[in-house]
């Protein structure tokens, strides 16, 4: 069996991939040589057009296999699922066995130096695509997906282990990685599913309704354990035409489950519901027309464009939590393609996915302080910009923007916590305006000097870590994830009073004592860390609160420790 499916995928390799991957590092290598590179390499590529829907020429662009490779064949971003993928892969021909323990260790410390920013550790195919991999790492929402690609049987359990390790290691924050085994059988199954991708399925609707022209469309609602089964059954295939698959507990995600378990009876009223395209509709004798309570529908070639989070969220749920989900009703829109003209499948996924979404900051409108701190920030020659549009500011004198000021004024409460969710999730702070966060960081005391001079310190730090970025490769990592952290402790050590100086003092004291707090709090935090962390990646401390806390004790304690000793008096020769 394992030949035949081996030949099946050499045939779609060679159909498909075989002549876009680039070879042209194995011109002087025998033709044997050659022929399992390419093999490996296709695979690799093969892998992402399964997994992360890439296309034939984006997979091929994403192979990065070569001298100082780290063990990493293949580098890859999703952008609509906002997942980076990492992936090895290795052809094995005889269809047999798995990868040898030291190439997956080799991968592994591949992936740690990828996400350490280490790029001199590797190969010009992998450092071209460094701005991309630091612009990805630097998004807080970013998956990565640690791809095992293998042409051969079920992965052996030392093997699994290792990859288990790195998947525990990283995800002590939170789940940012995770694992994908992609062998032979697997593979084989993605090659068959590539022929057949229609999903029919008896759907009931209570309260339905029918609108007939111009194009079939049924609508009504749907029992959430019913769209959990589709999930269970069906997984991301359901999202086939749609521009997204399920990508996990995101923040909206977060709060689509969190009305699932807290207030499941009013779930249909606070979601936007889920809209499906069929190839065709039958209603089914139950109830017949007159009956608008319960209709049975049959749909042919289903395909979910819109609400896939909606869909992955309630089937996640529903595993742990099925009573709650059980309770959940769900608006559903059927539309049938029967008769319609051959592009309108396109318009509707493209319409129903692009109209503008409302964010948690836009509510932000709703409370007046801000029109207030506009009025009075224009008093001072400054536009404060605080509503969403499609313009980007500069980061001059003459603007303030609602991002800047928040991010300064949480970095500036002496709670960490804070600062950690102005990196990790910025939304989370304008989630409520009635709450805190939010309303520990804008409230009646807020100034707009206290903002102002808050933004253009958070400039400062930025300014000097981008510089340093630039010029030390090695301090890299520190600069882009450590970042608010780091303003966080500058914050600490400016203190509240000197916010408030006189302008002719403030600006004395920014180009003089400021600045020198700032190098010492950097220099000071990378310290800290190779002292509490010296075997931990970069990224993966500044995502973890507890080691933001200890981060900063240990910076305090090292800095006072030097001012101690600055304060020793020196013992003259002679004195006892």
């Amino acid at each position: 069996m394992a030949k035949l499916q081996l030949t099946h995928i050499k045939n779609k390799l060679s159909e498909k991939l075989t002549d876009l991957i680039d070879m042209s590092d194995y011109v002087k290598k025998s033709e044997e040589e050659r022929k399992k590179a390419c093999l490996s390499r296709s695979y690799a590529a093969y892998t992402l057009v399964s997994l992360a829907s890439a296309t034939e020429e984006e997979a091929a662009k994403a192979i990065v296999d070569g001298y100082r490779d780290n063990g990493i064949d293949a580098i890859y971003y999703e952008e609509q699922e906002n997942i980076l993928w990492l992936v090895q892969s290795k052809w094995i021909e005889s269809g047999n066995g798995e990868p040898e323990t030291g190439e997956v260790s080799k991968f592994i410390q591949g992936v740690k130096d990828v996400i350490g920013f280490k790029f001199n550790k590797f190969n010009q195919k992998i450092k071209d695509k460094q701005v991309q991999i630091e612009k990805c790492l630097n998004n807080y929402t970013v998956k990565i997906k640690i791809c095992l690609a293998y042409s051969g049987s079920k992965l052996g359990q030392h093997n699994q282990n290792l990859l288990s390790e790195l998947i525990d290691e990283e995800n002590t924050s939170g789940e940012l990685f995770f694992l994908e085994i992609f062998s032979l059988s697997e593979a084989h199954n993605a090659l068959s599913k590539s022929f057949d991708k229609s999903i029919n399925q008896e759907i009931r609707l209570t309260n339905w309704g029918l609108n007939e022209e111009p194009y079939q469309t049924w609508y009504g609602q749907i029992n959430a354990e019913e769209l959990a089964a589709l999930w269970i059954q069906y997984k991301e295939s359901l999202f086939s035409n749609n521009i997204r698959s399920f990508v996990g507990l995101t923040d909206v995600n977060d709060g689509i489950q969190a009305t699932l378990l807290n207030n499941p009876e009013i779930f249909l009223y606070l979601n936007n519901g889920v809209t499906v395209l069929c190839r065709r509709i039958q209603k089914t004798a139950k109830g017949g027309y007159s009956d608008k309570s319960v209709g049975d529908f049959y749909c042919e070639g289903i395909s979910i464009i819109n609400g896939a989070q909606t869909v992955g969220t309630i089937g996640t749920t529903y595993a742990s939590n099925p009573e709650k989900v059980k309770e959940a009703k769900v608006f559903l829109k059927l539309i049938s393609l029967e008769n319609c003209p051959p592009d309108f499948a396109l318009k509707v996924t493209k319409s129903t996915n692009t109209q503008n979404k409302v964010e948690n900051r836009d509510f932000i409108s709703l409370d007046n302080l801000h029109e207030k701190l506009k009025k009075e920030f224009a008093l001072e020659g400054i536009s404060y910009h605080y509503k969403r549009d499609e313009h980007k500011y500069p980061s001059d004198d003459k603007n303030c923007t609602l991002d800047e000021a928040t991010i300064a004024l949480a970095c500036g409460l002496e709670e960490i916590r804070y600062a950690h969710i102005a990196k990790d999730k910025l939304g989370k702070l304008w989630e409520d305006v009635s709450k805190p966060p939010y309303t520990e960081i804008f409230n009646p005391n807020v100034s707009v000097q206290k903002i102002w001079r808050m933004v253009q310190i958070s400039r400062m730090v930025d300014n000097k870590l981008s510089h340093i970025s630039i010029n030390n490769d090695e301090l890299k990592a520190n600069c882009t994830f450590g970042n608010r952290f780091i303003l966080h402790m500058v914050f600490h050590f400016v203190g509240m009073q000197n916010l408030f100086l006189f302008q002719n003092e403030f600006e004395k004291y920014s180009n003089d004592e400021l600045q020198s707090i700032i190098d010492q709090v950097f220099a000071k935090t990378v310290e800290a860390i190779n002292i509490e962390y010296p075997n931990k990646i970069v990224y993966q401390v500044f995502r973890n609160l507890e080691k933001y806390k200890v981060l900063k004790q240990k910076v305090i304690d090292i800095i006072q420790q030097k001012l101690e000793e600055q304060e020793k008096p020196e013992n003259k020769e002679g004195e006892e």
